[in-house]
């Protein structure tokens, strides 16, 4: 009889210890979840995988929405801005023309010329935006 109690209370701390171990494995996730989350960073507007907009540095994932109008080698491009300033800014995002430094409305953009250049990368070359491109009305 003392055979058979020893193996259950072998068998009882085995038990133990494996909740112990699933606990920890299961609530561990959890844990690196909480993290504070990445700051946005910020670069230059004209540089590769930087929003012209905003200034945020794009990750891989993200993109530029455009509108890109038909023409031969160089076409009209309109340029709305990034996720983080487009369709709503995020918060502590400046929307800016690169042109004339004044502030984008949410519903300005860029006008741009896209230059199509066989054998090596389109040049993108931004002229204003819509408040200092487009001419004004008279009233």
């Amino acid at each position: 009889m003392n055979l058979s109690l020893a193996y259950i209370v072998v068998l009882l701390f085995v038990g133990i210890a494996l909740l112990v171990f699933a606990y920890g494995l299961f609530t561990l996730p959890n844990r690196k979840n909480k993290r504070p989350p990445l700051l946005k960073k910020t670069g230059v507007p004209g540089t590769p995988g930087v929003c012209p907009i905003c200034g945020t540095v794009l990750n891989k994932n993200e993109q530029i929405k455009t509108a890109l109008y038909p023409g031969e080698d160089d076409r009209i491009c309109h340029i709305f801005g990034c996720p983080h300033c487009h369709p709503y800014a995020d918060e502590n995002t400046a929307r800016r023309c690169p042109v004339c430094k004044k502030p984008l409305p949410a519903e300005g953009y860029l006008f741009a010329r896209l230059f199509s250049r066989p054998g090596n990368k389109n040049h993108v070359h931004i002229l204003g935006c819509s408040s200092c491109r487009l001419p004004k009305k008279k009233n």
